[in-house]
């Protein structure tokens, strides 16, 4: 089944609520996926291990019984204008790339100056 933020689910205890946040664990220790990735939307027929936040409850993926209303239309887009944590490590990649070329450029005009 396929969870999106904003979709409102019901558990395996009958609780309901609206997706808030997908918590993808990237450590064995941390199986709720506090400290892992978070996500727009996920499948649970991948099976990993992490967890959501739905109203004021979570569960584990595992734990989630249906998916009651799919969020079609999102008022409140702003997280998706967040960027990813992929593209924060790109954008911090791509900085210290082009730092190394500004600090090379900077020795080369030294070497030249001599």
């Amino acid at each position: 089944m396929i969870i999106k933020l904003g979709d409102t689910i019901k558990d395996e205890k009958g609780r309901e609520g609206e997706i808030t946040n997908i918590g993808i664990a990237t450590d064995k220790n941390d199986i709720a996926g506090e400290l892992g990735v978070n996500a727009k939307e996920y499948d649970t027929e991948l099976d990993y291990t992490g967890a959501i936040t739905f109203g004021s409850n979570w569960c584990y993926f595992s734990q989630i019984a249906e998916v009651v209303k799919k969020n079609e239309y999102v008022e409140n887009n702003i997280w998706m204008k967040e960027d990813s944590d992929i593209d924060i490590a790109l954008n911090l990649e791509n900085e210290s790339i082009e730092e190394e070329k500004r600090l090379k450029d900077i020795d080369d005009e030294i070497s030249w100056s001599k």
